[in-house]
């Protein structure tokens, strides 16, 4: 008996580390909301090789530049001792008076803050290297029809009230064209909304990892403008398409907000 109890034992941990590694849940939780009453998005968190020490959040530059005042709220996501999750809300500055903290892509949108305080709860964070230059996604043969997987929180919705991100699947719906600077994004077929803005877009490499090849940066719709003798009228019919930023231009962003660090 002592021999199948321990292999089974063994069975569940070796399932149970799999799962931690699995490459959907590692995006997962480095993925998190960032609201504000002005305005609501989704960022995910990376990190640099050592020396560097601090973590950079990453989402999109209109995002943060609606946002009025010196604060935003970062939706963290605290565990419990029973396996649970609790909702940790985190206020964060992204302004030191009238002056940006965030560093913003000279051309994309984009934008990376550094933060250099530690966040109050253990939060996992992705390594920089998961953002795709052109050479890794060139290797990674993906192709117009290709899947891919968005986390987001389109509408400001949460998936619990712990505050997750929602898993969605859809499909590269143009070819993710090369060079970046050329093509700088690309679209994906998945239903979008508002809110979706900065969540990251990925792909499982071979090797079982993920890799993120953008971020989420708009929608778009067909808009229907009817004109009557008592009224007028205009209809923005969503047309299920999100525009992708390519990942290079995220690493160059994370770099530029280093710099000053270096």
């Amino acid at each position: 008996m002592k021999p199948l109890v321990l292999s089974l034992l063994l069975a569940c941990f070796s399932f149970q580390s799999a799962w931690a590694a699995d490459f959907a849940t590692q995006v997962m939780e480095a993925t998190f909301k960032i609201f504000h009453p002005d305005s609501t998005s989704t960022c995910f968190l990376v990190k640099r090789e050592a020396p560097d020490e601090a973590t950079y959040l990453v989402t999109t530059a209109h995002t943060v530049e609606r946002m009025k005042g010196k604060t935003a709220i970062l939706v963290l996501r605290e565990p419990k001792a029973d396996g649970s999750y609790g909702r940790h809300d985190y206020t964060i500055e992204i302004r030191d008076g009238e002056k940006p903290l965030w560093t913003r892509h000279e051309k994309q949108d984009v934008a990376v803050l550094r933060l250099v305080k530690p966040l109050p709860v253990p939060v996992k964070v992705l390594p920089a290297e998961v953002l795709a230059d052109e050479a890794t996604l060139k290797s990674s043969g993906v192709h117009i029809c290709s899947p891919l997987f968005v986390l987001t929180y389109p509408q400001r919705f949460e998936a619990n009230g712990a505050g997750f991100p929602v898993a969605r699947q859809g499909i590269f719906a143009s070819p993710p064209l090369l060079p970046v600077p050329a093509h700088p994004t690309y679209l994906a077929d998945f239903t979008t909304f508002a809110g979706d803005s900065g969540g990251p877009v990925f792909i499982e490499t071979a090797d079982k990892k993920p890799l993120i090849t953008g971020i989420v940066i708009s929608q778009h719709h067909h808009v229907d403008k009817l004109k009557s003798e008592y009224e007028d009228r205009t209809i923005r019919h969503p047309l299920g398409l999100g525009t992708v930023l390519h990942a290079s231009f995220v690493r160059e962003t994370v770099e530029q907000a280093a710099a000053p660090a270096r």
